[in-house]
């Protein structure tokens, strides 16, 4: 008969009672944790690149900077194995601009590439609006790498954070 082992037991259960406390009471500055989305159509990843997205947009660029790397740790490995697998399997990244339902379908699907690769945009942006010399380049080496990256713009075509990062950076070198 399989008899659990009482101590890794408890343990499971103060680690899970540890990760509904972060996701359930605030962080220290009194706000939401910003890795857990508040909002019922984005996921967890989506709501943290939006988030960092909107706050470089209002010029709140510390803010922007400590979103991405407070849920950096989340997303950021597990994106970039799926995006070293697709350069590994030689297989092509989507396109750019207007695109076909099917091939919108497709680039949907690598959401966390996508996701990773927007908040690494924004964080290098913000980066370089701050005039943060020290960290920025490694930052837009970050979102160089993220080369299958897409963007959604509102105005109905996607676009590559990774090609935006490359731009920017060549100007600092």
């Amino acid at each position: 008969m399989f008899r659990p082992n009482l101590s890794a037991s408890l343990m499971a259960l103060v680690f899970l009672i540890f990760d509904f406390s972060k996701a359930a009471f605030a962080n220290n500055a009194g706000e939401a944790d910003p890795c857990i989305s508040t909002d019922a159509t984005l996921g967890d990843s989506a709501f943290w690149a939006v988030r960092a997205v909107e706050q470089f947009a209002s010029q709140d660029s510390e803010a922007a900077v400590a979103t991405v790397d407070a849920c950096f740790d989340r997303w950021g490995p597990e994106a970039g194995h799926q995006q070293k697998r697709m350069h590994d399997a030689g297989k092509r990244c989507p396109k750019t601009g207007r695109v076909s339902a099917k091939a919108r379908a497709k680039i949907e699907a690598n959401y966390l590439i996508n996701d990773v690769a927007l908040a690494l945009w924004a964080k290098a942006r913000a980066l370089d609006e701050l005039g943060r010399k020290d960290e920025v380049i490694g930052a837009y080496s970050q979102c160089v790498y993220m080369t299958c990256g897409r963007a959604w713009d509102p105005k109905g075509w996607f676009w590559s954070p990774a090609e935006d990062c490359a731009e920017h950076v060549k100007k600092l070198l």
